[in-house]
């Protein structure tokens, strides 16, 4: 990373790579979500393989490139998704801090293009399975009986089979495109408790198995993909529940690791990428298909010892790979995540890249491979920036420049260089809360020593970065001095 005391960046409607939109056969694209699954979990970023195992992945790595500085855009899952599927800044939304609650309205604004709507219009089949958690409907709303529009079917998804909110939120139920899976009657009875010590709905529908919901999801995705036109690309959009709270892995899973069950989740997560590569290579689709896997943040670390997070760390396994702090805090640990990207057809295996690069960008990349082209950021993706480039060479520098980032309290940081400026304003209590913060990740990876009392003027430069990216409408048409 290199220090710039001036950045300047023009990037609107430009093609860098013509080649990808000229191949007649568009590419697939599979973007496989993990959730809390930290950057030290998995084989390509060091998980000890005594502990956990995770061939797939491994298989992922060998078969493409492995990005080592990749970023989510927040330590929480609602804000990053928002981020990735819009390429825009979930703070520039209503969602100024925390994620979206079990009714709250849909985050995504029906009209805003997501990158399956951009997909859809260029002929793409597209699909959700898996976690969502970005509402549902357009106004808070006390149940999910009737219609849940605006629902992802009005963001571009062609079909969508999702758990609205956690793991084990208190709807126990399925969505199906907008409207809950199987619902019998609309007569609720509520009943048992979830994990948040809230009782569960009880909806007259099928309920949700949790140590079931992993493969069930990934058999939807099998099925759904063997419905499809073969002459037409396809786009999966896949929400893993794991390795999110509480931790219940698969009867399959179960004991197959030696980091207790949260190792076991992980087996279920690299299971799910094995079975999802398998049925594209069975079909005669993996050679063409683009498969992202990545995380919505870093890994969860409880305050409680005996959780089996904590069990898993106390025999030997780093989940977050020597990074600072963990999911919802603004350090490195919940806001740096595993970035995979696998094209056999098109990107040599088995590289690695420094390239900086955020889940935001995979909007502004996907359209240039598409399309040859990044549309114009006032029409869409406005903070997304594409790496294609990096796909053709690993030694190339994406076209970020800086990147903006916030935690469960809205807090904010700003990377830029080697430097982190971590700004003190509270969203939640609206106000300013400690001291702001200034680290060089380049000689301090694990922000040890708060440089902002010695470095003033560094920290002005980052106070004035957040702020115009902050005031600007599209962060990719920033010019800044």
């Amino acid at each position: 990373m290199k220090i710039k005391y001036i950045l300047t960046f023009l990037i609107s409607t430009f093609t860098i790579f013509p080649a990808f939109a000229e191949n007649s056969e568009m590419p697939n694209i599979v973007i496989f979500m993990a959730d809390d699954f930290g950057l030290g979990s998995c084989g390509p970023y060091g998980a000890n393989p005594d502990l956990v195992r995770t061939p797939a992945i491994d298989r992922l790595a060998a078969s493409g490139l492995t990005f080592d500085d990749a970023y989510v855009t927040a330590s929480v899952c609602s804000p990053t998704r928002y981020t990735m599927l819009t390429g825009r800044y979930s703070w520039r939304t209503r969602l100024k801090f925390g994620v979206i609650n079990p009714m709250d309205p849909a985050l995504i604004d029906p009209g805003t293009p997501t990158i399956a709507s951009f997909l859809k219009d260029k002929g793409y089949q597209t699909s959700h399975f898996g976690k969502w958690h970005l509402g549902y409907k357009e106004k808070t709303f006390k149940n999910l009986l009737g219609d849940l529009s605006p629902a992802p079917p009005d963001l571009g998804f062609d079909y969508h089979f999702g758990v609205p909110n956690n793991f084990d939120d208190t709807h126990k139920v399925w969505i199906e495109n907008d409207r809950v899976y199987g619902l019998r009657s609309d007569r609720i009875s509520a009943y048992g408790k979830s994990f948040y010590g809230k009782p569960y709905f009880g909806y007259d529908a099928p309920q949700r198995n949790e140590v079931e919901v992993m493969q069930d999801c990934t058999d939807r995705a099998i099925a759904w993909l063997d419905q499809q036109d073969k002459d037409k690309p396809f786009f999966i959009y896949y929400g893993s529940v794991a390795v999110h709270h509480p931790i219940m892995p698969s009867e399959r899973m179960r004991g197959t690791s030696n980091a207790g069950a949260y190792g076991d989740f992980i087996h279920d997560v690299d299971y799910a990428v094995g079975q999802l590569v398998g049925a594209l290579e069975q079909r005669g689709l993996l050679e063409n298909t683009i498969f992202i896997f990545t995380s919505d943040n870093g890994g969860d670390i409880p305050t409680d010892e005996t959780k089996p997070e904590n069990q898993a760390i106390k025999a030997g396994l780093d989940i977050n790979g020597g990074k600072r702090g963990d999911k919802h805090l603004i350090y490195e640990g919940g806001l740096r995540v595993p970035f995979i990207v696998s094209w056999p057809k098109s990107i040599q295996s088995g590289n690695r890249t420094e390239a900086f690069v955020t889940t935001a960008d995979l909007f502004a990349t996907i359209a240039e491979v598409v399309s040859g082209k990044v549309p114009p950021a006032k029409k869409a993706a406005p903070d997304s920036f594409t790496f294609a480039r990096v796909l053709k060479n690993p030694n190339a520098e994406s076209t970020r420049p800086i990147g903006v980032y916030r935690d469960v309290h809205g807090r904010k940081a700003v990377r830029f260089g080697d430097w982190k400026y971590v700004d003190n304003f509270n969203y939640r209590e609206n106000k300013e809360k400690g001291p702001v913060e200034l680290y060089n990740l380049a000689k301090d990876p694990t922000e040890s020593n708060n440089l902002a009392d010695t470095n003033p003027e560094i920290v002005q430069r980052g106070q004035r970065l957040l702020k115009a990216v902050e005031d600007a409408d599209a962060s990719r048409d920033l010019k800044l001095n």
